[in-house]
């Protein structure tokens, strides 16, 4: 199924932007389908999607299957992104590496700036229930919000300097980086812990990793 996370991520890209659904994105989901449709059959205590299909409370096939698209999507792109730019950003500010090394006790603070600088998703849709005035634009129901989370996460007002690195900030879970409310990432917490796990794996195993030039 991973294969496909490439597909998936350009089709939902080109429909999000008004674009039909491509044809390899259709035969990317007919392919996933069909590789989790035998796992929906098993006993419920296998997994978490035969738990779904077993004690679903009338969900069907199609709309298990939709939302393990959506974990597929959501729980190994995003989850990439948000390591490589943590790497980048330790090894982009050495003061930061050297401390980090010295302390890896300091490495979930490290990934919160890192996904405060640079969220996996940096921009995120949203479709209006309402009428609504949002400052001077007047926005109708049903329009298409495009709402910047890295314009939010570097606004001045709340975190000071916001163009550089700093895991000391004493408000770095005030990022949106996960959004909020209903909408708020369902994985937040497994993310979280996959990147300072990585990190700290990285940083002690892999002793001579570096930036290359380039």
């Amino acid at each position: 199924q991973t294969c496909a996370l490439p597909i998936f991520v350009d089709a939902v890209t080109r429909v999000t932007a008004g674009e039909p659904v491509s044809a390899e994105g259709k035969a990317a989901y007919r392919e996933l389908g069909a590789r989790l449709l035998p796992v929906l059959r098993r006993e419920p205590e296998t997994s978490l999607l035969a738990a779904a299909a077993g004690a679903a409370g009338g969900l069907t096939d199609e709309q298990i299957i939709s939302n393990a698209a959506v974990l597929l999507f959501g729980g190994i792109e995003t989850t990439e992104g948000m390591i490589a730019n943590a790497l980048f950003h330790l090894f982009s500010n050495p003061e930061v590496l050297d401390k980090v090394k010295a302390d890896d006790a300091l490495i979930p603070k490290v990934v919160e700036e890192s996904l405060r600088m640079e969220p996996a998703a940096s921009v995120i849709d949203r479709y209006t229930t309402r009428d609504v005035q949002l400052g001077e634009a007047n926005i109708l129901e049903g329009e298409l919000v495009r709402v910047s989370l890295v314009g939010a996460n570097r606004d001045p007002a709340i975190f000071p300097n916001p163009d550089q690195f700093d895991p000391s900030r004493p408000n770095l879970l005030s990022h949106v980086t996960w959004a909020q409310g209903p909408h708020v990432c369902l994985g937040l917490h497994l993310a979280r812990l996959e990147a300072q796990q990585s990190l700290k794996i990285l940083l002690s195993k892999l002793l001579d990793l570096r930036l290359v030039d380039e």
